[in-house]
C-alpha cells in the first residue's frame, strides 16, 4: 500500500524536486558556458603567432595576415610552417621596390599569384617571362634582371640566389610554401 499524503507533503516534495532540477539546469549552464569560453578561446588562440617580433593572424579568407612597416601581407602559410625549407638568398625587398620583375615558371602559377599578391605592388612591373630561350611569345631575360624561376622538383624545397636570379625548386604540391619562405626571407623575418 502506499502512503496517503497530504497536500503540504506533496507541494513540499515537488518543491524539493523544482529546486534540484535547478540546481542542475543552472549548473549545466554555466559548465557548457565556460566549456564554450575554454574552447573558443584556445581556437582563437590557435590563429595567432608571433614570429621574429610580428603577428600572424590567420583569416576566415584562408590566409595568414601580417603587418610590416605599415605595409599588409597575406600568405598562405606562416613562417613556423616552412622553417624545414632552405633558403640562400641576400635579395632584400629593395632590389625589387620601382624596378621591373619577372617571373619564370613550369606551370604552377600560384605561386607566382603569391609572390605577386605580397612582392608585386613594390615593383614597377611585373610580367612572365622565359630565361635564355622561349617557346611562347614572351620576353627573354637572364639573371642580369629581376626574375624569380619557379622550377618543379622531385627533391626537397630550395630557394637560392644567383645574381638578379632566385630559383624557387620544390615540388608541386609544395611550391607555394616554397613561394611563403622566399616571401619572410625577402622581408628578412627570422625567429630571434
Amino acid at each position: 500500500m502506499q502512503k496517503i499524503m497530504t497536500k503540504e507533503e506533496i507541494e513540499k516534495k515537488q518543491n524539493r524536486s523544482k529546486f534540484i532540477l535547478g540546481i542542475v539546469l543552472v549548473g549545466l549552464m554555466l559548465f557548457s558556458t565556460a566549456g564554450y569560453a575554454f574552447f573558443q578561446s584556445s581556437k582563437t588562440d590557435s590563429k595567432k603567432i608571433s614570429y621574429g617580433g610580428i603577428k600572424f593572424i590567420f583569416g576566415e579568407d584562408g590566409y595568414w595576415h601580417f603587418s610590416i612597416n605599415n605595409n599588409d601581407y597575406a600568405t598562405q602559410y606562416n613562417p613556423k610552417e616552412v622553417e624545414n625549407i632552405s633558403s640562400s638568398i641576400f635579395a632584400g625587398l629593395t632590389a625589387y621596390s620601382g624596378k621591373n620583375l619577372y617571373f619564370s615558371a613550369d606551370s604552377n602559377r600560384e605561386s607566382i599569384d603569391e609572390i605577386n599578391r605580397n612582392i608585386g605592388r613594390f615593383s614597377e612591373r611585373v610580367q612572365l617571362a622565359c630565361v635564355d630561350e622561349c617557346e611562347e611569345d614572351l620576353p627573354v631575360k637572364n639573371c642580369t634582371e629581376n626574375i624569380i624561376i619557379i622550377q618543379e622538383t622531385n627533391s626537397t624545397s630550395l630557394i637560392k640566389q644567383e645574381d638578379n636570379c632566385i630559383y624557387i625548386l620544390s615540388s608541386i604540391q609544395d611550391s607555394v610554401k616554397a613561394s611563403d619562405k622566399f616571401i619572410f626571407d625577402l622581408l628578412r623575418i627570422k625567429n630571434a
